[in-house]
Parts: structure tokens; C-alpha cells; sequence
């Protein structure tokens, strides 16, 4: 079993979550600077824990679990609903490039706002798997949940999403 040991190890970590994690952070909470701090806060204690992280094949769990916990809190104390604040001069980074075709901009926010609207569990699977690409196995990890539940939810999702968008494209 390898461990994290070093600031190497920490960079590479760094450099594969980072965006990620915050698209995901950002999809939660909709605040720009709170996602900014959030993110920095998680790898800051990602960097702090090193010794005590026992896996190599496994500091993606970790990450992702912190953030929530990060992000509930931080709702929590706010008493905001994810729902109450855009920040509409930032976009987050989908992974793919839409040139300015505006049938794609207006699918691309219809998918936005019906995510805005999902339950609260459904979206938080939807975002970690579609922003942040994280396998099913590692969505049930993050979540504490069964793979099966975590299958489900999101096909759900997907299926109310090709819903909507199709009685709007017809």
C-alpha cells in the first residue's frame, strides 16, 4: 500500500482534482468566492492530512467528501439554499466548448436551470457525476451510499432532463 507522502504526490493530486472539484463545489453552492475559498480550504486539509491518507488509488473519496461536508456547512451557516444566488459572469468548465451556437446555449441552459431544480441527493449525484466525472464507485464512496441508488438517482435525472429538453426542441 503506498502512501502520500510528499509534495510531489500532493501536486499531481492537486493538478487531477482541481477542477473537478470545483465544478462541483461551484454546481452546489452557486457562489463564486465561496466555492474559491471552499476549494482551497479542502486541499489545504488534504495537505495537512497527508500522513494519515493511506491510499494513493483513493484521495479522490477524501476530496470530494471534505467538499461536501465543507459545502453543507457552509449552507448551513449562511442558511442559504443553493438555489438563491447566480453569479452569471462566471462559467464553469463542462469539458466541452460550445463556438456560439445558440441552440446548444439555450439546451446548455435548460439543462442548468432543471438542475438548479433537482432534489437536493439527485443533483449532488448528477454534478459529481456530469461536472466533476467521478465513476459510480467513487459517487457511493463520496456519498456513503449503495452503487445501485447512486445508478438509479441519476438515471432518473437523465431521463427527466431528455424529457424536457426534447418537448422543447420538438
Amino acid at each position: 500500500m503506498n502512501r502520500i507522502n510528499s509534495v510531489i504526490d500532493f501536486t499531481l493530486i492537486y493538478n487531477l482534482y482541481k477542477k473537478p472539484l470545483y465544478n462541483y463545489v461551484w454546481k452546489m453552492l452557486c457562489d463564486k468566492s465561496a466555492t474559491e475559498d471552499i476549494v482551497q480550504n479542502v486541499f489545504l486539509k488534504f495537505y495537512v492530512n497527508l500522513p494519515a491518507i493511506k491510499e494513493v488509488n483513493k484521495p479522490g473519496s477524501w476530496l470530494f467528501t471534505t467538499a461536501r461536508n465543507e459545502a453543507f456547512t457552509f449552507l448551513r451557516k449562511r442558511k442559504i439554499r443553493s438555489e438563491s444566488y447566480i453569479d452569471e459572469d462566471f462559467e464553469y468548465d463542462s469539458g466541452e466548448r460550445m463556438d456560439g451556437d445558440v441552440e446548444e446555449n439555450e439546451i446548455k441552459n435548460i439543462i442548468d436551470k432543471e438542475v438548479e431544480n433537482m432534489e437536493e441527493e439527485t443533483k449532488e449525484i448528477f454534478v459529481l457525476r456530469q461536472y466533476s466525472e467521478l465513476s459510480y464507485r467513487e459517487i457511493a464512496d463520496v456519498l456513503g451510499v449503495d452503487e445501485g441508488i447512486v445508478k438509479g438517482r441519476l438515471f432518473r435525472a437523465r431521463q427527466k432532463l431528455i424529457e424536457k429538453i426534447s418537448k422543447l426542441v420538438r
